[in-house]
């Protein structure tokens, strides 16, 4: 019976304090199979002063130095071995040398794809004044290459939308029955609605406005400047609406002059007073953005699943959103939100409005949207159905 897991990822936050991306999904995991009684592991690239070995609510994490892959290869094969007790869980393509490794040993592997390196649903190419993100073909095949090693090696795949889980299937020809849908989820106890919530300080200025809140990077895909072009349109039917981003560039986002296009874009469109730039927050800063927001966007032109719009229901929030993606496997059209087409300025502009000047509505689809989180997206739920694939591969053993 398999009772411990070595998980590969890129990364681990020091003492579990996830600051973005898929630190989240790895933490919150993690800790949640460790309250299952699973004995876990976490193989992480170390960076800085990161201590290389921590404990941390009931989770093992070890640190290795670059060459990432060689050192954590090593160790999972001290650690692991042949043991039958063990599942190796990868997470997108970290953990890549597993498919040479699955050759010679028994232990079972369970990758997590967060998304693919080809879909039907994404184009190749962005682009925004001089601004191009070309997705090379090159890029693309060797990333596919990597993928394709992985995840043919493993024994379940598991997608975190049923739309990602067919484009593993149709692009990468996955058979359907290595193929799982796990959803992400959200820390109902972080992300909660709570009127007793202080306005956080770089909103201080904001008390008494609308609040539209995007929460994600500023990247072009993301689609952010539509959303600066609804709202000048949002002002002539709420004038005391304004525009919240969170997000800032990563740094795999590149050199591009993604803080100057949204500036440029603001300025054009003549709201500069009603629209609000931040870099990146902390996860656990985030829930008194959302309690102080009164709708949450995302126009992005795709989506493999929505963290932060999980997160956002799960404070109480509606939603305007894309349809394209996963997106509407999370978000209800007119129950739990309003789905829009992408790059369509003025239906965001509407369906913003719709939501802003109708309280009675906005509030009975942010309940509803906190009770489809309960329902279906909670860390408990995530962990339930990465166990229903673990205790496959115990009865496959078996069998």
């Amino acid at each position: 019976m398999i009772s411990k897991v070595c998980r590969l990822v890129w990364d681990y936050p020091v003492r579990g304090e996830s600051t973005y991306g898929l630190q989240p999904v790895y933490v919150n995991l993690s800790e949640q199979q460790a309250r299952q009684g699973y004995d876990v592991h976490v193989i992480a690239g170390r960076k800085g002063l990161q201590p290389k070995d921590e404990y941390w609510k009931g989770v093992s994490i070890h640190r290795v130095s670059v060459p990432f892959n060689l050192n954590a290869l090593a160790l999972v094969r001290r650690m692991v071995g042949d043991g039958s007790e063990w599942v190796v869980h990868t997470h997108a393509t970290c953990g890549v040398f597993m498919a040479a490794l699955r050759r010679i040993g028994r232990v079972p592997l369970v990758s997590h794809s967060h998304g693919t390196s080809r879909s039907h649903h994404v184009p190749v190419r962005f682009k925004s004044g001089n601004l191009v993100v070309d997705y090379s073909q090159l890029g693309i095949t060797y990333d596919m290459i990597r993928e394709k090693l992985l995840w043919r090696s493993a024994d379940r795949v598991l997608a975190v939308s049923q739309t990602l889980m067919n484009d593993i299937h149709d692009s990468y020809g996955i058979p359907t029955e290595r193929l799982r849908v796990v959803y992400n989820g959200a820390d109902t106890g972080l992300f909660r609605p709570d009127g007793s919530s202080e306005i956080p300080k770089p909103l201080a200025g904001l008390a008494g406005k609308k609040i539209v809140l995007y929460v994600g990077h500023f990247g072009l895909r993301k689609g952010i400047f539509f959303l600066i072009r609804a709202m000048k349109l949002l002002k002539r039917e709420v004038p005391d609406s304004h525009l919240v981003c969170i997000g800032g560039v990563p740094k795999w986002l590149g050199n591009g002059d993604y803080w100057g296009i949204l500036n440029r874009e603001i300025e054009t469109n003549g709201v500069a007073d009603s629209v609000t730039l931040l870099d990146k927050v902390k996860n656990t800063s985030l829930p008194d953005y959302y309690r102080a927001a009164s709708v949450f966007a995302l126009p992005s032109y795709y989506e493999t699943i929505s963290k932060v719009t999980m997160e956002a229901m799960a404070c109480g929030l509606p939603v305007v959103a894309t349809n394209s993606g996963g997106i509407p496997e999370v978000v209800d059209d007119r129950v739990t939100g309003l789905v829009v087409p992408y790059a369509s300025v003025e239906a965001l502009a509407s369906s913003l409005a719709t939501l802003l000047k109708d309280e009675a509505l906005s509030r009975r689809m942010g309940q509803a949207g906190r009770a489809k989180i309960e329902r279906l997206f909670t860390w408990d739920a995530v962990a339930d159905r990465v166990r229903s694939a673990y205790l496959e591969l115990n009865n496959q053993s078996r069998s």
